[in-house]
């Protein structure tokens, strides 16, 4: 298999971070996880916000000590080309730039470079005014795991299922090995995977409710896709897809008029945010050609289904062995209903698209032995589609809806007395053996002193 991340850069110092290398910092997150969980036990405040406190606290807790290092060390591997850049353009102004001046910002070299989807930097800036650079990407690392968890628990919870087993299988969404490989090598906002959550409980809203709830997705879609465009690609495709199959099997339903009226508002307002990055991708230099694209980027960062593999991740130990196999008797289990059939079929797409462009790969950089079908069809009839060069992306929407498939067998098949517990412990043990262990799982690195090179403009030319 391919290495999963980049060589490590000779700049790079790390930090012991071992029980027995920093116990303040261990013991300091644990006295914090424990005040958060305690507090999440208490009664009085709203489910959701118990949830959330339960999140954060577990989060803090099976990280530690990264909250003991966050406004002092990098937490993951630093510096990389992708977070050492999105640092340096962060504290070059970029996302100030991008839109102070929108008509400029079109021949901006580094705005062209990181496209429409800046938003992630001003959760930075936000972070960045209590906090050092380093504590606020710190922060954001710390808090997407958190927040991801959090919301597709919500969402979870929304289907009808008690808050235990709602965490429970929210845990792997958040907590997963993809989300922690990019905090440890990647920009922050390909770790953000909590818009998806939030933009299915958003959805769900306005399928249900209607009214002004129908303006939810197109209030959000825009700021989704600001933050990150793949997410944003992901969302548009797998929300129509969702459209047409319920208008093909009950076109008169209300919830299936209200969610083909969100949809339809959704693109209305999120039209100048692909208008915004067509126009900076026509004026931008070409960074490669569209074959490049293809063979040499979507065909590499997919998933492969021999060996099972989600962009160089063990399949098997980037999905929770627990939760998947209750997610896949809960495609059995729910295979007459018809929204479950709905939410199969998008997540087929998604699942068809993640494979990116080769079911059977050939020499790398090489076309494929056998082309995927479902890929090059949208390659050949979506505008902008070849620019496409992480398909994989697109799995985070297979893996979430597995999830709430799973969440809903559990409900069905968890004793609501002291034995539902062995749900979470099965979950939280088997990602300390999988993930934790796990060789992308971020470590901790001291600061380094980086500057942009003056000609970076020419030389990524």
């Amino acid at each position: 298999m391919p290495a999963i991340g980049p060589p490590p850069d000779p700049r790079m110092v790390p930090v012991p971070a071992g029980l027995l290398d920093d116990p303040g910092g261990h013991l300091l997150c644990a006295g914090v996880a424990l005040v958060l969980l305690a507090l999440a036990g208490w009664r009085r405040p709203p489910v959701l916000v118990r949830m959330g406190l339960a999140c954060l606290g577990g989060t803090v807790g099976l990280t530690s000590p990264w909250l003991a290092h966050l406004d002092r060390h990098w937490l993951g591997a630093f510096p990389t080309i992708d977070k050492e850049g999105s640092l340096l353009f962060y504290l070059d102004g970029v996302h100030r730039r991008s839109l102070a001046d929108p008509v400029a910002a079109m021949a901006d070299p580094a705005v062209q470079l990181i496209g429409v989807h800046t938003g992630h930097l001003w959760l930075v800036e936000a972070a960045d005014l209590v906090l050092g650079p380093v504590g606020a990407f710190g922060l954001w690392a710390l808090l997407s795991p958190a927040l991801a968890w959090w919301l597709a628990a919500l969402l979870a919870r929304a289907g009808g299922v008690r808050p235990l087993v709602a965490l429970s299988l929210g845990f792997p969404f958040g907590m997963g090995l993809h989300v922690f490989r990019d905090l440890n090598w990647y920009t922050i906002e390909k770790a953000q995977v909590f818009w998806l959550p939030l933009f299915g409980l958003v959805w769900w809203r306005a399928r249900e409710r209607g009214g002004r709830a129908l303006l939810g997705p197109a209030l959000l879609w825009p700021v989704l896709a600001w933050n990150n465009l793949y997410l944003g690609i992901l969302v548009a495709i797998g929300a129509a897809a969702w459209v047409a199959l319920d208008l093909l099997r009950a076109p008169r339903s209300a919830p299936h008029r209200r969610a083909l009226g969100a949809g339809l508002l959704a693109a209305l307002v999120g039209a100048p945010v692909v208008l915004w990055q067509h126009l900076l991708m026509a004026g931008a230099p070409p960074l490669a050609p569209p074959a490049a694209f293809l063979w040499q980027r979507a065909a590499l960062d997919s998933v492969e289904l021999w060996p099972p593999a989600w962009n160089r991740l063990e399949l098997w130990r980037a999905l929770n062995p627990v939760a998947l196999g209750l997610g896949l008797a809960g495609l059995w289990r729910l295979r007459r209903q018809p929204l479950a059939q709905s939410l199969v079929g998008v997540g087929l797409l998604l699942g068809a698209l993640a494979l990116g462009p080769a079911l059977v790969h050939g020499a790398p950089g090489a076309p494929a032995v056998v082309a995927n079908p479902v890929y090059m069809a949208f390659h050949a009839v979506v505008p902008g589609f070849w620019r496409i060069a992480k398909p994989e992306t697109f799995f985070h929407g297979c893996w979430l809806l597995l999830l709430l498939a799973g969440a809903q067998t559990a409900e069905g098949w968890l004793p609501r007395d002291r034995r539902q517990w062995l749900l979470p412990l099965l979950v939280v043990a088997a990602w300390l053996a999988l993930v934790r262990t796990h060789p992308a799982f971020p470590g901790l690195s001291a600061p380094v002193e980086s500057a942009l090179a003056p000609d970076w403009q020419h030389q990524r030319r």
